[in-house]
């Protein structure tokens, strides 16, 4: 595979940027379409083009755009950005259909400020492969419980700072039996629980990743990333992932009724909705869910906030002896790339500049409800008016957190030889651990089925993972190095 990936760079030496001929003034930005909105990106170009006269800005707006790029880089097209997640960037820069960034990253943005100083330092690394800068970082996101502000006001709840509390917390709740609906007289009315959450069960890792940090420390993941030996993947020397998934089993997988009923088998907006109408104090998500669903609130039942992660046993304190905060950058690779081929990349590249601009930084978080650019906000000044109290929530998070991500380009793991999120094979068990106790024999008799033997052992999943990935490792070096 190295010597692919060689050639693959050799080649892309003798590829030359065939253009499409266009007006030099014009500028495509594609973008992708999703919980952010088209405003953000609406607004930009018109400012762009206010500060540049005769430049005209067009904007696409995709939610398909991710699966679309590839097909666009490798034939041409008339786009000259694209903003997207799931980019496979890696592979399509060493074959040339990318267009290189070291230059636009030693350019000034203001103030004597370089682009590459501008972006936020957590997310640089992100950026580059094979010695080159080939992207922008696109966001510096938050995810984590997000929970209905005034529910918990009006029922006397507070926010949970410490796990033990976030437990506490859920019991109350589920105990109080408060009725969704104060009208409903039936029996079995629905009552507000904990949680509600969907097939999607991916938004969990935001919560149970930020309690693997905490119990790691942050700086345990520098390591980590680099996936230059087997040993990163012992659970007797990277205890925080089982521990932080033994939490949240036993807050969630072993309480099935503090979750609406059906939830791990829910399309995601119906979890949201049912989020938004009442039937869940708190739901996990991440700083795209107020932006998203903006036309559904209803400020008479929802006021959303996102919570700091609670503290959970074991978490890493600072010299004065106070838990450390930290938090999982959602969205760490999402991207900002000019195609090779684009018509105009000197245009695109003026744009890019222009975006890490201040009053431009302030005018995307502004516009997407406190979502951050992964840029430095030390200089940024955000209008209080112009952000909602989610905002207000995300943004405290972001700024007083030691953020981490788990981006990685390892060629194994850009091979996909195993996966750094759930290893080997970046897949879930929040469904698998959910539904082995949401049974009856457990419901109706929990002490007495957990002493039968039945209960699920943790910690073995992480075990059996790595005996997996240490007896294999040897094997995928070689595919790599072959």
């Amino acid at each position: 595979m190295k010597k692919i990936f060689l050639s693959l760079i050799a080649l892309s030496a003798l590829i030359l940027a065939s253009c499409t001929t266009s007006d030099p003034n014009s500028l495509k930005i594609s973008v992708y379409l999703g919980g952010y909105g088209q405003v953000w990106i609406n607004t930009l170009a018109r400012q762009f083009e206010a500060e540049n006269p005769g430049v005209t800005v067009t904007v696409e707006a995709n939610p398909d755009l991710a699966s679309d790029i590839p097909n666009r880089l490798q034939n041409g097209s008339n786009d000259d950005i694209f903003f997207s997640h799931g980019i496979n960037w890696e592979f399509l820069a060493v074959q040339g259909h990318i267009e290189p960034l070291d230059d636009l990253m030693e350019q000034e943005v203001e103030d004597g400020v370089l682009l590459k100083d501008k972006v936020d330092q957590s997310l640089l690394q992100t950026a580059k492969f094979g010695g080159k800068y080939y992207k922008l970082p696109w966001t510096n996101g938050v995810g984590g419980i997000v929970y209905n502000a005034k529910m918990f006001r009006e029922n006397g709840w507070e926010v949970p700072e410490t796990y033990d509390e976030l437990v506490a917390l859920s019991e109350t709740i589920y105990n109080a039996k408060i009725k969704v609906d104060p009208t409903d007289l039936k029996p079995n009315a629905a009552t507000i629980k904990p949680f509600v959450w969907s097939q999607e069960t991916y938004y969990w890792d935001y919560l149970v990743f930020d309690w693997w940090a905490q119990i790691n420390g942050t700086e345990f993941f520098n390591d980590y990333k680099k996936a230059e030996s087997s040993e990163i993947f012992n659970p007797e020397t990277n205890q925080g992932h089982y521990k932080a998934l033994e939490a949240w089993t036993n807050l969630v997988a072993k309480n099935p009724l503090y979750s609406v009923e059906d939830s791990v088998g829910k399309q995601y907006m119906a979890a949201q909705m049912d989020f938004l109408n009442g039937y869940a104090a708190m739901i996990p998500n991440a700083q795209w869910l107020e932006s998203e669903m903006i036309s559904n609130i209803n400020p008479d039942i929802m006021e959303m906030r996102m919570m700091p992660a609670p503290f959970v046993a074991g978490a890493k304190t600072d010299n004065e002896g106070n838990p450390i905060r930290v938090n999982y950058t959602v969205g760490a690779g999402d991207s900002i790339i000019i195609p090779k081929k684009a018509p105009n990349k000197e245009l695109a590249k003026k744009f890019l500049l222009f975006l890490a601009k201040d009053e431009s930084i302030a005018t995307f978080t502004e516009k997407t409800n406190g979502v951050l650019l992964a840029m430095n906000y030390d200089t940024v000044e955000l209008d209080s008016s112009n952000l909602s109290e989610f905002s207000k929530s995300i943004i405290e998070i972001n700024q007083n957190s030691q953020k981490f991500n788990l981006y990685s380009n390892s060629l194994m793991i850009l091979e996909g030889k195993v996966g750094l999120e759930w290893p080997p094979q970046n897949l879930q068990y929040y469904a698998t651990l959910f539904n082995h106790y949401n049974n009856r024999d457990y419901l109706t008799n929990p002490e007495g089925w957990l002493a039968a033997g039945n209960e699920y052992n943790v910690r073995n999943i992480f075990i059996e993972s790595y005996d997996h990935i240490k007896a294999n490792w040897s094997k995928w070096q070689s595919e790599i190095a072959g």
